[in-house]
């Protein structure tokens, strides 16, 4: 049977860190808000199709969209909440200094990562954007998609430095 793993984490300190929180959870509310409305909008575009024959135009693109917007915007408090999932099989033997040090590449990577993404998602979207690429049912310009997107592939990477600082430092648990 699988065991939960969850481990107290010590709050984010300082204004910085308490500036990052706050984006996080904004920025995760919001994703909730926008998978309610998906999950709304599918549920109404079932009925509609199964009583009146009318389901919601482009649910399907509707639904693409706001899913990839929405995990994009949940990964910044997932990397604070260390929530990513992760595989000890190799590290379990580790001591507890080996661990830390893992961790803090980890995050650091997950910096470069984010920050590189976010650069080729902003000029995927430019580009997008003078092609004037649209869905195919409602013809939603596809760009605006990855409008928040970027701003939380950004956010995502100043969390990770934020939570390398806080693993270099030993603030974390």
């Amino acid at each position: 049977m699988a065991e939960s793993v969850a481990v107290e984490l010590a709050r984010p300190s300082g204004m910085i860190g308490r500036c990052i929180e706050k984006a996080c959870l904004i920025m995760a509310v919001l994703a909730g808000v926008m998978f309610c409305i998906e999950a709304l909008m599918s549920v109404l575009s079932v009925i509609g199709r199964a009583t009146f024959n009318l389901p919601v135009p482009g649910d399907y693109e509707l639904v693409q969209m706001l899913s990839a917007m929405g995990i994009a915007m949940c990964l910044p408090y997932c990397q604070l909440a260390k929530g990513h999932v992760f595989v000890d099989f190799f590290t379990l033997w580790a001591p507890a200094p080996l661990k830390k040090a893992l961790d803090a590449l980890s995050a650091l990577l997950m910096s470069l990562c984010a920050f590189v993404l976010a650069w080729r998602i902003w000029a995927g979207m430019i580009e997008m954007r003078e092609y004037g690429e649209t869905s195919m049912v409602i013809s939603l310009p596809i760009w605006w998609g990855y409008v928040p997107v970027v701003p939380a592939f950004v956010l995502l990477g100043i969390t990770a430095l934020y939570t390398f600082t806080q693993e270099i430092r030993g603030e974390t648990k």
